[in-house]
């Protein structure tokens, strides 16, 4: 089984073994999140949420969550949830913007939330049939272990038919 294939397999079902096949799939897949320590808790149909814990390394100088694992979590959230609606397979998701409102320090684990409804996803299919590729935007909201929202995440992604790629 192709990669792709096998996540987009692990995200359609939300149970414990699942997420747990996730995330050490994604921990090989992208180097970068592995020393993050992000795990899947939630895989609802029109939603991911993932979170992040509170050690040493996800700190800043000053004992709180750094701004950049932060800004990399929201990223993380908003990427699965287009994956989990459109798949890997089909189209190449790129990620063109980024952007992050803070609220509040965050000084506890972490939880990002992004959402995006099969209704969403089926207008971003369609707008792909007329359009070679899309600047779709998604938001991720995070919150720390008080339910307490720390930040907002704004994300641009590219999105694009793998039969309209051009490679070099």
């Amino acid at each position: 089984m192709k990669g792709s294939a096998l996540v987009e397999k692990l995200l359609a079902k939300d149970d414990r073994w699942s997420r747990l096949a996730l995330d050490n799939l994604m921990r090989l897949a992208i180097p970068f999140n592995a020393p993050h320590g992000f795990k899947f808790t939630k895989l609802a149909t029109d939603e991911v949420q993932i979170s992040l814990p509170s050690f040493k390394l996800n700190h800043n100088h000053l004992g709180g969550m750094h701004a950049c694992s932060i800004a990399t979590l929201g990223e993380f959230c908003a990427g699965m949830t287009l994956v989990k609606q459109l798949g890997m397979s089909r189209y190449r998701l790129i990620l063109a913007e980024l952007s992050v409102k803070y609220h509040l320090q965050g000084r506890t684990a972490l939880r990002g939330v992004a959402k995006m409804t099969p209704e969403r996803a089926k207008e971003l299919k369609a707008q792909l049939t007329t359009e070679d590729k899309v600047l779709f935007e998604h938001n991720t909201e995070i919150f720390n272990a008080h339910n307490e929202k720390i930040a907002d995440v704004r994300t641009v992604w590219q999105v694009k038919d793998w039969q309209k790629v051009q490679l070099k």
